[in-house]
Protein backbone atom coordinates (compact mmCIF):
# COMPACT_ATOMS: atom_id res chain seq x y z
CA UNK A 1 0.00 0.00 0.00
CA UNK A 2 1.37 3.40 -1.00
CA UNK A 3 0.75 6.35 1.31
CA UNK A 4 2.33 8.78 3.63
CA UNK A 5 3.94 7.45 7.05
CA UNK A 6 1.33 9.01 9.91
CA UNK A 7 2.57 9.13 13.62
CA UNK A 8 -0.48 10.56 15.61
CA UNK A 9 -0.55 10.41 19.34
CA UNK A 10 -3.86 11.57 21.60
CA UNK A 11 -3.66 11.75 25.53
CA UNK A 12 -6.76 11.02 27.59
CA UNK A 13 -8.14 11.37 31.20
CA UNK A 14 -10.36 9.14 32.70
CA UNK A 15 -12.00 9.83 36.26
CA UNK A 16 -12.51 6.06 37.99
CA UNK A 17 -14.96 5.74 40.41
CA UNK A 18 -13.65 2.76 42.53
CA UNK A 19 -11.34 0.31 42.74
CA UNK A 20 -10.85 -2.53 40.81
CA UNK A 21 -13.21 -0.43 37.77
CA UNK A 22 -13.08 -1.83 34.25
CA UNK A 23 -13.77 1.40 31.88
CA UNK A 24 -13.97 0.29 28.15
CA UNK A 25 -12.16 2.69 25.86
CA UNK A 26 -12.38 0.83 22.58
CA UNK A 27 -14.87 3.41 21.05
CA UNK A 28 -12.06 6.37 21.48
CA UNK A 29 -9.16 4.28 20.73
CA UNK A 30 -10.93 3.16 17.26
CA UNK A 31 -12.35 7.14 17.12
CA UNK A 32 -8.83 8.14 17.37
CA UNK A 33 -7.33 5.35 14.33
CA UNK A 34 -10.68 6.44 11.96
CA UNK A 35 -9.72 9.87 12.67
CA UNK A 36 -5.90 9.72 12.20
CA UNK A 37 -6.75 8.45 8.30
CA UNK A 38 -3.91 5.70 9.27
CA UNK A 39 -4.76 2.11 7.00
CA UNK A 40 -2.32 -0.36 8.13
CA UNK A 41 -0.40 0.07 11.29
CA UNK A 42 -0.28 -0.34 14.67
CA UNK A 43 -1.91 1.31 17.91
CA UNK A 44 -0.39 1.34 21.12
CA UNK A 45 -2.17 2.32 24.06
CA UNK A 46 -0.33 3.13 27.53
CA UNK A 47 -1.43 3.59 31.03
CA UNK A 48 0.77 6.91 32.86
CA UNK A 49 0.62 5.08 36.36
CA UNK A 50 1.78 1.79 38.27
CA UNK A 51 -1.43 1.26 39.75
CA UNK A 52 -3.71 1.44 36.81
CA UNK A 53 -3.35 -1.32 33.56
CA UNK A 54 -4.83 -1.38 30.11
CA UNK A 55 -5.89 -4.38 29.12
CA UNK A 56 -7.75 -6.73 26.48
CA UNK A 57 -10.46 -8.69 26.60
CA UNK A 58 -14.04 -9.29 26.91
CA UNK A 59 -16.62 -6.58 28.71
CA UNK A 60 -18.92 -9.15 30.40
CA UNK A 61 -20.49 -7.87 33.83
CA UNK A 62 -19.53 -11.51 35.51
CA UNK A 63 -15.92 -11.31 34.06
CA UNK A 64 -15.41 -7.90 35.12
CA UNK A 65 -18.05 -6.20 37.59
CA UNK A 66 -21.14 -4.24 36.68
CA UNK A 67 -21.19 -0.30 37.50
CA UNK A 68 -20.45 -0.96 41.07
CA UNK A 69 -17.87 -1.52 43.74
CA UNK A 70 -19.57 -4.18 45.77
CA UNK A 71 -20.01 -7.39 42.95
CA UNK A 72 -17.87 -10.70 43.33
CA UNK A 73 -17.09 -10.70 39.91
CA UNK A 74 -14.11 -13.30 38.13
CA UNK A 75 -11.19 -11.19 37.66
CA UNK A 76 -12.09 -9.38 41.21
CA UNK A 77 -11.99 -12.44 42.82
CA UNK A 78 -8.73 -13.35 41.03
CA UNK A 79 -6.99 -10.08 41.60
CA UNK A 80 -7.96 -10.05 45.18
CA UNK A 81 -6.56 -14.07 45.83
CA UNK A 82 -3.10 -12.48 44.19
CA UNK A 83 -3.07 -9.46 46.36
CA UNK A 84 -5.53 -8.97 49.11
CA UNK A 85 -5.93 -5.12 49.92
CA UNK A 86 -6.86 -6.46 53.12
CA UNK A 87 -3.29 -8.12 53.93
CA UNK A 88 -0.22 -6.19 55.22
CA UNK A 89 2.02 -4.78 52.79
CA UNK A 90 5.27 -3.00 53.87
CA UNK A 91 4.59 -0.24 51.08
CA UNK A 92 1.65 0.57 53.19
CA UNK A 93 3.90 1.24 56.39
CA UNK A 94 4.34 5.05 55.50
CA UNK A 95 6.08 7.77 58.38
CA UNK A 96 3.42 10.62 58.90
CA UNK A 97 2.33 11.63 62.23
CA UNK A 98 -0.53 8.59 62.91
CA UNK A 99 2.94 6.60 62.08
CA UNK A 100 5.97 8.04 63.17
CA UNK A 101 7.88 5.17 63.03
CA UNK A 102 6.73 4.04 59.67
CA UNK A 103 9.71 2.45 57.24
CA UNK A 104 9.40 5.08 54.52
CA UNK A 105 8.77 8.89 53.65
CA UNK A 106 8.63 8.95 50.54
CA UNK A 107 4.94 9.53 48.21
CA UNK A 108 4.20 11.28 51.46
CA UNK A 109 0.52 11.70 51.19
CA UNK A 110 -2.09 14.86 52.14
CA UNK A 111 -4.99 13.62 54.43
CA UNK A 112 -8.20 14.02 52.98
CA UNK A 113 -11.57 16.65 54.53
CA UNK A 114 -11.64 13.37 56.91
CA UNK A 115 -8.13 12.85 58.04
CA UNK A 116 -8.31 9.47 55.87
CA UNK A 117 -4.55 9.19 53.82
CA UNK A 118 -5.72 7.06 50.95
CA UNK A 119 -2.56 7.51 48.38
CA UNK A 120 -0.39 5.79 50.40
CA UNK A 121 -2.63 2.77 51.21
CA UNK A 122 -1.87 0.15 48.12
CA UNK A 123 -0.02 -1.59 48.41
CA UNK A 124 -2.06 -4.05 46.99
CA UNK A 125 -2.80 -2.25 43.82
CA UNK A 126 1.33 -1.96 42.68
CA UNK A 127 1.31 -6.14 43.58
CA UNK A 128 -2.21 -6.52 41.38
CA UNK A 129 -0.16 -4.61 38.50
CA UNK A 130 2.43 -7.35 38.13
CA UNK A 131 -0.38 -9.48 36.11
CA UNK A 132 -1.77 -6.29 34.66
CA UNK A 133 0.00 -4.35 31.66
CA UNK A 134 0.38 -0.99 31.90
CA UNK A 135 0.16 -0.84 27.93
CA UNK A 136 -0.51 -2.76 24.54
CA UNK A 137 -0.27 -2.95 21.16
CA UNK A 138 -2.81 -3.66 18.46
CA UNK A 139 -2.73 -3.41 14.52
CA UNK A 140 -4.94 -1.75 12.23
CA UNK A 141 -5.66 -2.99 8.72
CA UNK A 142 -8.03 -1.33 6.28
CA UNK A 143 -8.48 1.39 8.44
CA UNK A 144 -9.83 -0.37 11.34
CA UNK A 145 -8.71 -2.32 15.06
CA UNK A 146 -7.78 -5.77 14.37
CA UNK A 147 -9.98 -7.24 17.17
CA UNK A 148 -11.72 -10.52 17.50
CA UNK A 149 -15.73 -10.87 18.09
CA UNK A 150 -15.40 -10.23 22.07
CA UNK A 151 -12.29 -8.43 22.29
CA UNK A 152 -12.44 -4.64 23.83
CA UNK A 153 -9.57 -2.40 24.98
CA UNK A 154 -10.31 -1.28 28.92
CA UNK A 155 -8.52 0.64 31.38
CA UNK A 156 -8.35 -1.01 34.86
CA UNK A 157 -8.22 0.86 38.40
CA UNK A 158 -5.98 -1.47 40.98
CA UNK A 159 -6.76 1.69 43.58
CA UNK A 160 -9.29 4.05 44.38
CA UNK A 161 -11.32 6.86 42.79
CA UNK A 162 -9.36 9.47 40.92
CA UNK A 163 -7.76 11.05 37.50
CA UNK A 164 -6.38 8.73 35.25
CA UNK A 165 -4.30 9.41 32.25
CA UNK A 166 -3.61 7.21 28.97
CA UNK A 167 -1.51 7.98 26.16
CA UNK A 168 -3.02 6.51 22.30
CA UNK A 169 -0.30 6.34 19.74
CA UNK A 170 -0.99 5.68 15.99
CA UNK A 171 1.40 4.92 13.67
CA UNK A 172 1.14 3.26 9.80
CA UNK A 173 0.95 4.32 6.31
CA UNK A 174 -2.14 5.85 4.95
CA UNK A 175 -3.71 9.14 4.19
CA UNK A 176 -3.39 11.98 6.76
CA UNK A 177 -6.59 14.10 7.34
CA UNK A 178 -6.76 16.78 8.40
CA UNK A 179 -7.92 17.68 12.15
CA UNK A 180 -6.61 20.31 14.49
CA UNK A 181 -7.92 17.70 17.07
CA UNK A 182 -5.23 14.79 16.51
CA UNK A 183 -1.43 16.20 17.57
Amino acid sequence: MAGKFIVKVKKVSYKTNYRLQFINITKEVEDFIKQSGIKKGIVVVQTHHTTCGVWVNEDEKNLIGSDGQNDNSDLKRVLDRFANPEEEWGHNDVRDSRNPKGKRDTHLCVPDENGRIRECINGHAHAQAMILQSSITMIIDKGKLVKGKWQQIMLIEMDHDRERKITILVQGVGKEKKNKELA
